[in-house]
C-alpha cells in the first residue's frame, strides 16, 4: 500500500497510509507526540535518574520517532543511564522510505542509531540496547523477556489493527512489566480501556496532544504519584460494561 508524506504541524515529517486509512502520527506534530504521548507520561527519565536504567518495551516502531525521541530524553535528562528498548513491528519499512523521518531527528547520531537497528535488528553502543522484531505483535511478544519499566502502545487504530488492544494481548504486556510500570497509548476508546481494566491494569487519563483528545494511561500497579484520574462518570461506565461483559461469559 502507498504511504504518502505528509509535514505536521510541529514541522517534522510522517505519512499517511492508505491500506490503513490513517496516518503514523498526530498531524499536530510526530515528534510533539512522541515527547508528549510517550516520554513524557511514562515517566522514562524519572525512572532512570531514580534507577540508573530504564528498559522499553515499544508496540508499533512505525517510523522510529517515538524510540529515538526516548533514547535522546533519557541520555540529556539521566546521563550515563542505561537504556534497553524492545521495539515490534509487523510491517517494517525500507532504509530508504525511512531515510526522511530519520534526518528529522533532533541529532545525527540517532539517525545512525536506527539505521544500525533497522539493518541489523540490533543496536548495541554507549549503554544503548535495541532490539526490533519483526512479525505479529500478538506472536513476537512470546519472545520478549520481562522486566519493563515502560510501554508504549501505538499500533494503528483498533478498528484497522484490533489484535494489539484485545485483552489477551494486553495481558501479555502486562505480565513483562516491572511493578509499577507504566503504557501509554493515544487510544480512549472504551472498548481498550476495558480491555486493560480487565487484563490487570489500573487506568487513568492520558495527556491532550495538540488538537488529539486525552490518550490513555495504565500502571502495573500503584505509582507514584498516582496516574491522572479519568472523570467519575467515565469510569463508572467502564465499570458497567466490564460487569456486563464478565456475565455474558459466565451464562
Amino acid at each position: 500500500m502507498e504511504r504518502i508524506p505528509v509535514l505536521t504541524s510541529d514541522g517534522s515529517p510522517t505519512l499517511y497510509h492508505e491500506g490503513a486509512g490513517e496516518h503514523y502520527h498526530s498531524l499536530s506534530g510526530a515528534h510533539l507526540e512522541a515527547r508528549q504521548r510517550y516520554v513524557s507520561p511514562c515517566r522514562i527519565v524519572e525512572t532512570a535518574l531514580l534507577r540508573g536504567s530504564v528498559k522499553i518495551l515499544d508496540i508499533g516502531f512505525g517510523l522510529g520517532t517515538n524510540l529515538a525521541w526516548a533514547v535522546h530524553e533519557v541520555q540529556r535528562g539521566a546521563p550515563g543511564a542505561t537504556i534497553e528498548i524492545v521495539s515490534l513491528e509487523r510491517d517494517l519499512l525500507s532504509l530508504s522510505s525511512l531515510a526522511p523521518h530519520l534526518e528529522a531527528l533532533p541529532e545525527a547520531r540517532l539517525s545512525v542509531m536506527l539505521r544500525g537497528l533497522v539493518t541489523h535488528l540490533r543496536w548495541r553502543q554507549s549503554g544503548v540496547d535495541l532490539a526490533l522484531l519483526v512479525g505479529d505483535a500478538t506472536r513476537e511478544i512470546l519472545n520478549v523477556e520481562a522486566g519493563f519499566d515502560a510501554a508504549f502502545l501505538d499500533p494503528f487504530s483498533p478498528k484497522r489493527n484490533p489484535e494489539p488492544w484485545k485483552a489477551p494481548f494486553l495481558a501479555s504486556v502486562r505480565s513483562l512489566m516491572a511493578e509499577g510500570g507504566i503504557l501509554s497509548t493515544y487510544s480512549s476508546a472504551r472498548s481498550v480501556r476495558c480491555a486493560l481494566l480487565r487484563s490487570g491494569w489500573q487506568i487513568g487519563l492520558g495527556p491532550a496532544v495538540g488538537t488529539k483528545s486525552s490518550g490513555t494511561v495504565a500502571s502495573a500497579g500503584s505509582v507514584i504519584p498516582p496516574l491522572p484520574p479519568l472523570d467519575e462518570k467515565v469510569r463508572r461506565k467502564l465499570e458497567q460494561r466490564i460487569a456486563c461483559v464478565e456475565e455474558e461469559e459466565t451464562e
